[in-house]
């Protein structure tokens, strides 16, 4: 990251660049966006298909939040961590190019190949016939795609605000230093 003291990893020629720390932070941010767009489509979507043989609609929504939204956390979790390092090549082939439309794009799409290979992934292992345009396949890519070009984006807001002084260094707890001292 480059905070205040460190210098900046952007220059003309590279204007894109970036730290581990902040590679780092673009990969959490899009699990944390993966997870929360779909938990919230795959709500949705429970709650409008939910059958009233099986009770309310809440109901629904309810086993989607205790059972799906657990297991999505794990599996999207492994997935990041197995496909960080095609990000990692993405954003370094992309350093020089400064379009930020491009970066988005290529993102999004990154986003979406991994969200296929997952259902591909799945549908492999429990042994169905291949459905891109199964409702779950349809979810889990724009999700996948949506997720990978939001955390690159938040970033990216992110380093430039950092670069620009427009954050608030984090407040040092003189307390809490004294204390680690003794």
């Amino acid at each position: 990251m480059s905070g205040g003291d460190e210098a900046s990893p952007r220059t003309d020629a590279e204007p894109m660049a970036f730290t581990a720390d902040e590679f780092l932070r673009g990969m959490v941010a899009a699990w944390l966006w993966f997870n929360v767009l779909f938990a919230a489509a795959f709500g949705i979507l429970q709650a409008l298909t939910q059958s009233p043989i099986w009770g309310s609609w809440w109901s629904g929504v309810f086993v989607v939040l205790l059972y799906a939204v657990p297991v999505a956390l794990i599996v999207s979790g492994i997935v990041t961590l197995l496909c960080c390092g095609a990000a990692w090549a993405l954003g370094r082939m992309l350093r020089r190019r400064r379009s930020l439309v491009l970066h988005a794009v290529c993102y999004a799409l990154l986003g979406a190949a991994i969200g296929a290979l997952v259902v591909t992934v799945y549908q492999l292992a429990v042994q169905s016939p291949w459905d891109p345009t199964h409702w779950l396949a349809v979810i889990v890519q724009a999700c996948s795609a949506a997720a990978v070009a939001l955390g690159w984006g938040w970033t990216v807001r992110h380093s430039i605000r950092v670069e620009a002084g427009r954050t608030r260094k984090a407040r040092i707890d003189r307390d809490a230093a004294a204390e680690d001292a003794l």
